[in-house]
């Protein structure tokens, strides 16, 4: 899928892969990262996130990027933000105490704009690849991260037979595949979620297990 699927999902506020509260694996694993008050901490795809505000409560820089300008602003709105935007190596990114969201492609993104980042966090970044971009994304990913900095990355496994993404089944044998040159996986978590997801249901999804997997940069 290109650019224009999702910035048209923002537009017509048809974001069914948005949640009100902040993912609870998140919460219950987020002490396994090692981050410090002060430490930079990634969100790839960050919409308009309430993980966001989470993140920020715990006392870290959140440093996010979305392609859509609507998401962050609503992000902004929501939150009774007050800053602006301005420009940081090149790109445009949205700034209040403790946020610097940049607006743009990830694929964009450098070292450079992480920013003393020590961990970061993936809820839906990768399942919102086709199969072709995965590989990209993780060597990326790895390309902006220092050694020893930690993530947490959450991913599905369906038979993709059923329906087509996103959100797209990432398994954990192509986890494994596609990071494990650059990270140590560890998995936190499987647990069957078919409830949780009407709308996979809906489609047709029989059968679904949600997955968190710790990520240790080599």
């Amino acid at each position: 899928m290109d650019k224009n699927f999702w910035l048209s999902r923002w537009e017509k506020n048809d974001i069914g892969f948005h949640k009100n509260e902040p993912h609870q694996h998140l919460k219950r694993f987020y002490d396994l990262l090692h981050i410090d008050e002060g430490d930079g901490f990634f969100v790839p795809l960050c919409g308009k996130s309430k993980d966001l505000v989470w993140l920020h409560e715990r006392g870290v820089r959140v440093i996010g990027v979305e392609l859509s300008r609507t998401a962050l602003e609503a992000f902004a709105r929501e939150n009774h933000l007050s800053g602006g935007w301005s420009s940081f190596a090149n790109l445009n990114c949205y700034c209040d105490q403790g946020y610097k969201l940049y607006c743009c492609d990830f694929f964009e993104l450098t070292a450079a704009t992480m920013d003393g980042v020590r961990g970061v966090y993936d809820r839906g970044a990768l399942v919102a690849m086709p199969g072709e971009k995965r590989e990209q994304y993780a060597k990326h990913l790895a390309a902006l991260l220092p050694k020893g900095s930690r993530g947490l990355l959450i991913s599905y496994a369906y038979d993709q037979a059923e329906t087509y993404g996103p959100p797209f089944a990432v398994g954990r044998q192509e986890i494994e595949t596609l990071f494990g040159d650059y990270f140590l996986i560890d998995l936190l978590i499987e647990e069957d979620c078919l409830w949780s997801h009407p709308g996979l249901a809906a489609r047709g999804v029989t059968k679904l297990s949600e997955f968190a997997v710790l990520l240790t940069r080599k």
